[in-house]
């Protein structure tokens, strides 16, 4: 691999005097998809006759769906143990430790030192972090934790950092957090707020047509990482 990019050579296996093929992959950040106006070409062929195929930032769709099944296959184990656990404990008569509870899922959790972590599984978790960080102006907590790794990349390849990130989420703090309260409200039913879904596991929160023209920001664009949904942009 060299310059972000390696090649596959394919040939024929049947040693019927083939010419070989060629095949070049290039990773191209998710950022670039999402963030374009028209669709992007996945592959291309050359001018040698060299196949071009784009692989984007992350794990390719299948590997994430293969990730995400052991991953619910572990869980589903451990809580298998814990719920055992838990039964022997009660039949002896004792009380569950805290550790053996059912535990329920908060996008926000606060430590006793004061330390917060953010967790989002599904877009809506995002939009409800990202709102609560701007009500608190907590820009530093979003750019950490929310924020999409692909993005922070994007600000740094733009000779930009944290500093014009806070600056901006300022500036247009009202606007933006009017956006997400309209988004957060229709989320779930209703015909003013659109989802659309990506084979990458990203996931498109937009307006109606009817109903964007009322805001300065219209769409919210979110990705999965591996600890969870994050904000690409917002836009």
């Amino acid at each position: 691999m060299r310059s972000g990019r390696f090649l596959v050579l394919g040939v024929c296996i049947m040693g019927c005097g083939c010419t070989p093929t060629v095949t070049e992959y290039h990773r191209r950040p998710g950022f670039y998809r999402m963030a374009s106006e028209t669709e992007l070409a996945d592959e291309f062929v050359d001018a040698n006759g060299r196949t071009v195929k784009f692989i984007e930032d992350g794990p390719l769709p299948s590997k994430q769906i293969e990730l995400d099944e052991e991953k619910r296959i572990r869980d589903e184990r451990r809580q298998a143990r814990l719920e055992r656990a838990r039964e022997a404990a009660i039949a002896r008569g004792e009380t569950p430790p805290e550790s053996l509870q059912p535990k329920v899922f908060k996008s926000r959790e606060v430590a006793q030192d004061g330390t917060v972590e953010l967790k989002a599984l599904f877009p809506d978790h995002v939009l409800a972090n990202t709102m609560t960080c701007l009500r608190n102006e907590e820009y530093q907590l979003l750019w950490d934790q929310v924020i999409a790794e692909s993005t922070r990349r994007e600000y740094t390849s733009r000779g930009m950092g944290y500093q014009d990130f806070e600056a901006f989420f300022r500036k247009n703090r009202a606007d933006i957090m009017t956006t997400l309260h309209r988004m957060s409200f229709g989320y779930y039913g209703g015909t003013d707020v659109l989802l659309d879904k990506f084979d990458d596991m990203s996931v498109r929160i937009r307006f109606s047509p009817t109903l964007a023209p009322q805001f300065t920001y219209r769409e919210v664009l979110v990705v999965r990482e591996l600890q969870g949904m994050k904000l690409l942009l917002i836009r």
